[in-house]
């Protein structure tokens, strides 16, 4: 996979896939790597993906939630917004990094991953398109994913701010996405020990 500089001061553009409370996932413009990049500030909710957000690299370990994401960095201050991917490009930082899809989501079958048991072997954070139905459900307040992967029903949860806040707004409990869309699957800081599985975002087909 690709290698971005992430020496403390540098200076990068990435294209939003997702977004958190404290962290913005997205490719490196220049390296094409994915990575989440965590704050100290929070992040506007606002960014959609394909957005381009600049981010200084920032020398401060304490902001990363498992030291063991290879594909996590700390960056001064949050994302600032400075443009908008174009399809065509779009299209060729995504394709590379695309999840093979014999394999399983992240290295594990499971759900969710023992904190003690990460390592930057595997990724925190990944670009996927499913086959088949991608739909989105809204059960006492929550969001869930239903997908097929490796020929499996996958259910996750699901924590795309836009997409809660659409369905919200239209008072509507289900989706179905249009295809073609990607989805972004990361796992959680750990809880109880345990980090989880879950759809950050739904990436539209651009």
């Amino acid at each position: 996979m690709p290698r971005l500089d992430d020496a403390p001061g540098t200076a990068l553009r990435l294209m939003v896939v997702s977004t958190g409370e404290r962290h913005c996932g997205g490719v490196d413009l220049a390296s094409g790597a994915l990575v989440r990049a965590w704050s100290a500030s929070a992040v506007d909710q606002r960014l959609r993906p394909y957005d381009v957000v600049d981010v200084t690299v920032a020398d401060d370990p304490d902001l990363l939630p498992d030291p063991a994401e290879p594909d996590a960095i700390a960056i001064a201050g949050p994302p600032k917004l400075s443009g908008r991917v174009k399809s065509r490009v779009a299209k060729r930082l995504i394709r590379p990094l695309l999840h093979p899809e014999k394999g399983p989501l992240l290295g594990s079958y499971s759900a969710t991953v023992p904190f003690w048991e990460r390592s930057p072997d595997h990724p925190s954070v990944a670009l996927a398109k499913p086959n088949g139905p991608l739909v989105v459900t809204l059960e006492e307040g929550r969001l869930w994913c239903h997908f097929f992967w490796a020929r499996k029903p996958q259910v996750l949860a699901c924590s795309d701010p836009r997409l809660a806040a659409s369905l919200q707004r239209s008072g509507r409990t289900f989706a179905q996405m249009r295809p073609g869309a990607h989805i972004v699957v990361a796992l959680s800081p750990p809880i109880d020990g345990h980090c989880y599985k879950v759809v950050e975002a739904v990436v539209p087909l651009r």
